[in-house]
């Protein structure tokens, strides 16, 4: 019968280190594979930017050769009571264009005219394109029909509620994984990333929420009264 084989104390040792050695490995290639999965995600957020930018310049260029209108701003000075930009631009618009028109689509240049009308002023280089620019980014907003038109669409609400309750569902889902991770083996991986991008979704949804809040706020409101009863019956 053979005799078993037994380990030295010295290539015990040896293994032992050799353990310790791989794991730290693994943790930093753990920890690299997060850093670069932020890296993807953030360029990918820079790419959706730009993709968005050129499509709105499209737009820009084919409503202004298709339907050439008068200069903004011509005739009689209006007083600019106050100076807006990214989402405040948008709640205004967005609320004065439910109150003014409903659900009827409108061209962003007439759109434009009734803002600066009502005592805003829009910056930029270009006014008109800077308007555009912000309230087609508006979760209330969606194309009209023909070129340069859009409208409000109230089935936003719903949408931007059911994409919160999964995003909390998501973010619930992976703090579990990570708890988990850190009961096997005290590291949470590329896990922190993906909680992190949710975050970031669900920062942007409450942002959403809280602007169609006001948008479609009842008159006389400031944004608390909203009409999410309306929103369910169109």
């Amino acid at each position: 019968m053979a005799a078993s084989y037994s380990p030295s104390a010295a290539m015990v040792r040896t293994a032992r280190n050799e353990i310790e050695r791989v794991t730290r490995a693994l943790e930093v290639i753990a920890q690299r594979r997060a850093a670069l999965l932020a890296q993807v995600a953030a360029l990918e957020a820079e790419a959706e930017g730009y993709e968005r930018r050129r499509a709105l310049l499209a737009e820009l260029v084919e409503v202004e050769g298709a339907t050439p209108t008068a200069e903004v701003g011509s005739g009689a000075p209006v007083p600019v009571a106050r100076a807006v930009k990214g989402r405040e631009l948008r709640r205004e618009a967005g609320r004065l264009l439910w109150r003014w028109r409903g659900l009827d689509g409108v061209h962003y240049r007439e759109w434009f005219e009734r803002v600066l009308a009502a005592g805003y002023a829009v910056g930029g280089k270009d006014p008109a394109a800077s308007f555009l620019t912000n309230v087609r980014e508006s979760p209330a907003v969606v194309r009209g029909e023909g070129q340069g038109f859009y409208r409000l669409d109230l089935g936003s609400v719903q949408r931007v509620e059911q994409e919160l309750a999964e995003a909390e569902a998501e973010l619930a889902d992976i703090e579990g994984q990570i708890a988990r991770a850190y009961e096997r083996n005290g590291e949470a991986g590329g896990l922190r990333g993906e909680r992190e991008r949710v975050k970031q979704r669900l920062r942007r949804l409450v942002g959403d929420r809280e602007e169609l809040a006001y948008v479609f706020a009842k008159e006389g409101a400031e944004g608390g009264d909203f009409v999410l009863g309306v929103a369910r019956a169109a």
